[in-house]
């Protein structure tokens, strides 16, 4: 049986749980509440020794980093149209998914945590417009993909799956998604596939 360690309002949490949803697979989820520093427990740092969320548990077997569990997952209850072992579809889902992990995440999400969740006045605002302005450049790079493209690799895939919580929320950090109409309708692609959920539910 799977255990998803997650939290509801986490975008990496999100996009494991948009997956196991699409391929209609049952799992027990376990709120780790990140705002009481349950992640930071002794208990929970056996599961992960960096402490962050999600950890995924199938049949004894713990991993983390939501990319590589997406990954996972996908490969493991492949074939379907998630995933590919065709060599060249498998290295650009790939690079999507490390530029989502190096590139959009780090710099959307950190906007969206410090405009959401840090009261105002404890706000770093150069640190915050820094993020933003970066958050900016990486969603170009989309768009300019996405003008050409429905999805980043040809048809729906956990490359979409990967890139999209963070993008999807960017107004949460103070970046409008406006200027990059090309991100508005794959999001709205995303949005209507079967399966679908809500970064709520």
């Amino acid at each position: 049986m799977i255990k998803l360690y997650d939290h509801p309002l986490s975008g990496n949490c999100y996009k494991v749980r948009l997956l196991l949803n699409h391929l209609g697979l049952e799992y027990d989820r376990i709120t780790v509440d990140i705002f009481k520093e349950e992640h930071k427990s002794e208990e929970f740092k056996r599961l992960n020794p960096i402490q962050k969320i999600p950890v995924l548990q199938d049949d004894g077997f713990v991993m983390w980093e939501s990319n590589a569990i997406l990954l996972y997952i996908a490969k493991k209850y492949s074939p379907n149209e998630y995933y590919s072992e065709e060599f060249h579809r498998f290295g650009s889902v790939s690079q999507w998914l490390f530029f989502g992990k190096t590139t959009l995440d780090p710099n959307l999400a950190r906007a969206r945590y410090i405009t959401r969740f840090v009261p105002k006045e404890k706000r770093n605002q150069k640190e915050l417009e820094f993020f933003r302005s970066a958050g900016l450049t990486s969603l170009r790079i989309v768009e300019d993909h996405l003008e050409r493209n429905d999805y980043l690799v040809g048809s729906y895939t956990i490359a979409d799956i990967g890139c999209y919580p963070y993008v999807n929320t960017s107004e949460e950090g103070g970046i409008s998604l406006s200027p990059f109409p090309a991100v508005l309708k794959w999001c709205e692609r995303i949005s209507s596939q079967p399966g679908y959920i809500s970064l709520g539910d």
